[in-house]
């Protein structure tokens, strides 16, 4: 049975030469060998299904979920496919055709599309987390209930012994000397969740920097509903942050410290082009949006940083990455600038870590021999300090430093540059 809602994308895989050479950028394929594996393996698939040689069946889908969507085969493409895309495309006509099991259903279109439902179900994550419940559901393997594979979570999940940023906290916001500009900030669900001490790094290093910034009334930014092909859940997920945020259009900026989110944002107006009414407002608010890091170098932002010792390096986030978002030179040149810090470049630094989100939970032993690679490469810098710009690569590079026993502390580079401020006024 052909697929023809693959059909658009028939020139696009055409230009596939089957020259083998995405297996030099493929961290997947370098763990399983499998062709399948490689863009040019999917590619064939997604041939087969548009000629209707093959059939858009359990099996097939199965073996495009083990793709990261890092983008790693595209760079060593000469026609610069993005397979991404293709996956992502079959997978959205699998849902359209066979559904998508119960939990991904729920958590895309009820729990993450709406900010309070999201707030409670985190809230009641990290009670579970932090009174033994979820080592307990994983010993006895409710943990994977929805899904057998979720069992590896609670290993691979920080702490999370603070308290959650909440949004209607407002006077977590502190405010600067001399306001220079005025920002929206977004809020990451990974990060006010998993790592709030990042929030509250991200906020002071704002006001240093003299910005006068409003919590903004987000959601989830809709980027895992768009991974795993539920593009009707991403777009609806889009028009609400939309209407939250159309009283923020006013404001310099639009910033948010979570690499996925920031380059997610500024595809909005893409992902929503087609749509009548809010097609225009998203394309503006596509390009008010800031990452952390590109912001505070277009502010100029290296004044007044303390002395900090040690050596650190820096992972890029697939989502930032040259392949995405083309945000590598700004981190590396914020950290640099921390005077006493020295700073060593991170052999494959922009390989994927292997979280891709929730790959690490559903697809584990190929997402594990993706990171021990990247832990390879870090013992090789000597670096006491891994940082980066993304809470889900924050969470599975700190899991990888456990697992290997390595004495790397890894942090967002927000709280590097709000420990360097804080080094001053010592």
């Amino acid at each position: 049975m052909a697929t023809p809602e693959l059909l658009p994308l028939f020139d696009t895989i055409a230009q596939c030469n089957r020259c083998g050479f995405c297996q030099a950028g493929c961290p997947v394929f370098r763990v399983t060998g499998e062709e399948h594996s490689l863009a040019r393996g999917r590619q064939a698939i997604a041939r087969s299904l548009i000629l209707g040689t093959m059939d858009l069946s359990k099996e097939v889908i199965g073996a495009l979920e083990d793709c990261l969507l890092c983008r790693g085969c595209t760079a060593h493409c000469f026609p610069g496919i993005r397979t991404d895309e293709i996956v992502t495309a079959m997978r959205h006509a699998y849902i359209k055709r066979h559904g998508q099991p119960a939990w991904r259903r729920i958590l895309f279109r009820n729990i993450l599309s709406d900010s309070r439902t999201l707030e409670f179900a985190g809230r009641m994550a990290l009670w579970a987390k932090r009174h033994g419940l979820a080592t307990a559901a994983e010993k006895t393997g409710l943990l994977g209930g929805p899904d057998g594979r979720l069992s590896v979570a609670n290993r691979v999940l920080p702490r999370m012994d603070a308290p959650p940023f909440l949004r209607e906290a407002k006077t977590q916001v502190p405010r600067p000397k001399k306001i220079l500009h005025q920002v929206g900030y977004f809020a990451s669900c990974g990060l006010s969740f998993q790592y709030p001490e990042v929030v509250g790094a991200t906020l002071r290093v704002l006001a240093r920097n003299g910005c006068e910034t409003t919590l903004l009334d987000n959601t989830c930014c809709g980027r895992p509903a768009q991974a795993y092909g539920d593009l009707d859940a991403a777009r609806d997920i889009a028009r609400k942050n939309l209407d939250r945020m159309a009283g923020a259009m006013h404001l310099d900026a639009i910033v948010s410290e979570c690499g996925s989110c920031s380059t997610f944002l500024k595809e909005y107006g893409e992902l929503l082009k087609d749509d009548p009414i809010y097609a225009g407002k998203a394309e503006a608010l596509s390009k008010k949006v800031r990452s952390f890091s590109e912001f505070l170098v277009a502010a100029g932002s290296t004044d007044g940083l303390g002395e900090l010792s040690g050596t650190v390096t820096y992972h890029d986030p697939c989502h930032l990455s040259n392949r995405f978002g083309k945000i590598t030179a700004q981190p590396r040149q914020l950290l640099k600038s921390v005077p006493g810090m020295i700073y060593k470049e991170l052999p494959e630094a922009d390989w994927c870590c292997g979280a891709a989100g929730s790959y690490t939970f559903l697809h584990h032993d190929e997402a594990k021999g993706v990171l021990d690679r990247k832990m390879v490469n870090v013992v090789k810098t000597g670096a006491q300090t891994l940082a980066t710009e993304c809470p889900a690569c924050m969470m599975h590079l700190d899991y990888g430093a456990r697992s290997a026993g390595l004495d790397v502390r890894v942090r967002h580079l927000s709280q590097i540059l709000d420990e360097a401020y804080q080094a001053a006024e010592a």
